[in-house]
């Protein structure tokens, strides 16, 4: 059940009533409220305008697997339309998140929806989450900041579109319902994630002599750590066709070789490398692996899943 806080119910009304488009930014840190809010708003307006929703929280997604943000438009049936982040949060990722985001609003828009909701990554502490919401609020333009937070966390965000014109500011505070996840639940919300998607898959090769590569692309000289790699197999306009996990990057013969969902193989025009490995037979808890950059060689090296509180 949906515990309902102050203002939701209005904030609700509002919009089904404007007779206008508009889009809600919903903004917060991590365990207050967020996805809820988002599917109470979707629920509500849904049952009287078609409505789309934008998942750009990668690490606890829910319109589609960790690493991509999704959006659906309802009433349905609605496939839901994926762009792959390439990890579960937005460091080292933020303008894969950005460019996601908008793309995602752009096709909610584009595809007739008359409110757009966007559920925002909790990514808003420290000196990159507020520049990171900022820039993220200002490149998708909604007519509604909604702000859950526990005491002036989000102020340093909401400051810098106090005087715009045709922005509205909603704050409310975290409902006592919330209960915070620890690290490890959040870890086995991905775990059972990944494994409903790879349901089913099965491996196949791709002809790598006509799509591009991009992302976190391997070295050629540098095999290590490239299987297991989770990387997205996209359309012409960089969406998401399917995700895959390397079991092979041949270069030389020019063919990628991946475990994934059934797909075409002809319709890939792009592959984009992500910065997880995963192993779906490994133990709870250590499916993951995370991968960066080393600064002087320029290869990729692998170092446990353990992310610091908040940025997920």
């Amino acid at each position: 059940m949906i515990h309902i806080s102050e203002g939701w119910d209005d904030l609700a009304a509002a919009l089904i009533e404007s007779g206008l488009r508009e889009s809600v930014y919903i903004m917060g840190a991590t365990d207050t409220g967020k996805t809820t809010l988002c599917r109470y708003l979707l629920s509500r307006t849904s049952a009287h305008v078609r409505t789309g929703c934008v998942d750009c929280d990668t690490g606890q997604s829910w319109i589609g697997p960790p690493t991509t943000e999704g959006m659906t438009i309802h009433p349905g049936p609605s496939k839901p339309v994926l762009r792959f982040v390439g990890s579960t949060s937005p460091r080292g990722h933020l303008v894969q998140t950005l460019t996601g985001a908008k793309r995602l609003a752009e096709w909610a828009l584009e595809d007739g929806a008359r409110i757009t909701l966007i559920d925002s990554p909790g990514l808003v502490h420290g000196g990159v989450g507020i520049e990171f919401q900022i820039q993220m609020i200002d490149l998708l333009r909604p007519d509604h900041i909604v702000a859950l937070q526990r005491g002036r966390e989000l102020e340093g965000v909401l400051a810098n579109f106090a005087r715009h014109p045709t922005i509205q500011t909603h704050r409310f505070p975290v409902s006592t319902a919330v209960v915070p996840r620890t690290a490890a639940e959040r870890r086995r919300y991905r775990e059972w994630r990944f494994t409903a998607y790879f349901a089913g898959a099965q491996v196949q090769e791709i002809a790598l002599r006509e799509p591009g590569l991009q992302g976190r692309v391997p070295d050629p000289e540098n095999r290590s750590g490239v299987a297991g790699r989770l990387v997205s197999l996209n359309d012409p306009e960089n969406f998401v066709i399917v995700l895959g996990i390397v079991s092979e990057f041949d270069t030389k013969g020019r063919t990628l070789t991946v475990f994934a969902p059934p797909f075409d193989t002809t319709s890939v025009a792009s592959v984009r490398f992500g910065s997880v490995s995963l192993d779906l037979e490994a133990p709870p808890g250590t499916m993951e692996c995370h991968r960066f950059e080393a600064s002087t060689q320029g290869q990729t090296r692998a170092r446990p899943h353990t992310p610091p509180p908040g940025l997920l």
